[in-house]
């Protein structure tokens, strides 16, 4: 069974019809890592700048806007409102203007990388949700979120090759630096990536081997458990949410957890546990 990290049923058109628009900008918004917004009232200042796309600087010279939200907190929080609505509407193109005005003003808030990528990949541009991942990495080479969601951009690209060579070269970096930890995320990432290339028992494995050597980490227990419910192995599901739970540093509805599509887009949290 080969499952998307990123889009569950494939891209979607940029003119999504009415009745799946409320499921495509839930997936965008769940697989961006939950991102919290403000309900504050949309600043007039935010508004009229978006209200003439025309008029819009090219990002790579930073316009009146960008200035303007880089010392304007409340101006970020009424973009970042407009941008959701947005995203609620189906409007992913004029969402990814607006994506675009956020990363010119906050260039180095990987956030709206993310999101950016999230956004091409429903629209089925993979190029450009590669491209955004590239400038996340390039800032941060070792960035789990954005090594997990390259991997999967490549691998659905016909490049699961050079994906997991990619992986393996991030390995080495991680463990060459010291940066035990990192080497431990970027190894969860290749169990994941085993994973939707249907190699499943080496999966398994991996996580089996993280388990062994890190026996306090809740996330390989609970990655396994995912794995298991999705091929029905409910047995040994239960018993590594069990451990799961033991571990876990907070409460986590499992079961809720696995009755969405998030389950499915990605079967760990960088530092925090499942989100």
């Amino acid at each position: 069974m080969q499952v998307s990290a990123m889009a569950l049923g494939g891209p979607v058109s940029a003119s999504a019809s009415r009745g799946e628009v409320p499921r495509v900008a839930q997936r965008i918004r769940a697989a961006a890592g939950a991102l919290v917004f403000t309900a504050a009232a949309a600043m007039a200042a935010a508004q009229a700048a978006w209200a003439d796309p025309s008029a819009a600087a090219p990002v790579s010279a930073p316009s009146a806007l960008s200035h303007f939200l880089e010392s304007n907190a409340e101006a970020v929080e009424a973009l970042r409102t407009l941008l959701y609505d947005k995203l609620d509407g189906g409007e992913l193109r004029e969402g990814l203007r607006i994506l675009d005005k956020l990363i010119a003003a906050r260039p180095d808030d990987a956030e709206w990388r993310f999101l950016a990528a999230r956004v091409h990949d429903e629209m089925g541009d993979l190029a450009g949700a590669r491209r955004r991942l590239e400038e996340v990495l390039a800032a941060d080479p070792l960035s789990t979120e954005a090594l997990l969601q390259i991997a999967v951009v490549m691998d659905r690209a016909g490049e699961g090759a050079a994906a997991a060579a990619r992986l393996e070269a991030a390995l080495l970096a991680a463990k060459e630096s010291g940066r035990e930890k990192e080497a431990r995320d970027v190894r969860l990432v290749m169990a994941q990536l085993l994973y939707l290339q249907k190699r499943v028992d080496e999966a398994i494995s991996c996580y089996e081997e993280l388990a062994e050597e890190d026996p306090r980490d809740y996330r390989p227990f609970f990655c396994q458990g995912v794995i298991y419910s999705l091929l029905d192995r409910n047995e040994e599901a239960r018993e590594k949410f069990a451990k799961f739970k033991e571990l876990s540093p907070r409460k986590f509805d499992v079961e809720g957890y696995l009755q969405t599509p998030l389950s499915r887009l990605k079967l760990f949290g960088a530092g925090d546990g499942p989100v």
